[in-house]
C-alpha cells in the first residue's frame, strides 16, 4: 500500500507523458477514483490516507494540502518528475494507466460530478457544514464493486 501522494505523483507522471497538465481538482478526483477501482478490481487499498466528505466531494486531506498552492491552475510540468521513473510497482502503474486512459481526459467539474452523484459514498456520508467526516473504504469498495458488476452485466 502506498501513500496518496505517491499515487498522485504517478498519475501526474502519466499525464506529463501524454503532454497533459492536471489541476489539483482533477488530480484529487483521479486519485480517489483510482482508489475506488483498486478496491473493487485489485481487492486492495491503493493508499492508507484518510478520505473525507467535503462540500465539493471526496477529498484526501494530505493530497489537498500538498497541492492547494496551485489553486485552480494546472500543476506545472516542472513540478512533476520524470514520467519514465514510476513511483509504484509495475502492476500498480499499469492499473493507474488504465484509470488514466478512462478518466484522464475529463475536466475537474466532470470528475467531480462523477463523485457527487446520488448514492455515491460521498453522498451517503456528507452532512452540510460538518467537517472531517470520513468516507469509509467499505462504502467506496461497495460502490465501485457495484459499478464493476453493472459494467460486466452490460458487456
Amino acid at each position: 500500500m502506498y501513500d496518496a501522494i505517491t499515487i498522485a505523483d504517478d498519475i501526474l507522471k502519466l499525464a506529463k507523458a501524454k503532454g497533459k497538465t492536471l489541476t489539483p481538482m482533477q488530480l484529487m478526483k483521479l486519485t480517489y477514483i483510482a482508489h475506488g477501482w483498486a478496491l473493487a478490481i485489485l481487492k486492495r487499498d491503493l493508499f492508507r490516507n484518510r478520505i473525507e466528505a467535503w462540500q465539493y466531494g471526496p477529498v484526501i486531506p494530505d493530497l489537498y494540502h500538498a497541492t492547494k498552492s496551485y489553486g485552480g491552475k494546472s500543476i506545472p510540468f516542472s513540478a512533476v518528475g520524470d514520467p519514465d521513473t514510476p513511483s509504484t510497482d509495475p502492476e500498480t502503474r499499469s492499473f493507474l494507466q488504465d484509470v488514466f486512459e478512462k478518466y484522464g481526459h475529463m475536466d475537474g467539474i466532470t470528475l467531480s460530478y462523477l463523485t457527487h452523484q446520488s448514492g455515491t459514498p460521498w453522498d451517503q456520508v456528507y452532512v452540510p457544514n460538518v467537517r472531517r467526516i470520513e468516507i469509509p473504504d467499505e462504502l467506496i469498495k461497495k460502490h465501485y464493486s457495484e459499478l464493476l458488476l453493472a459494467r460486466q452485466e452490460a458487456a
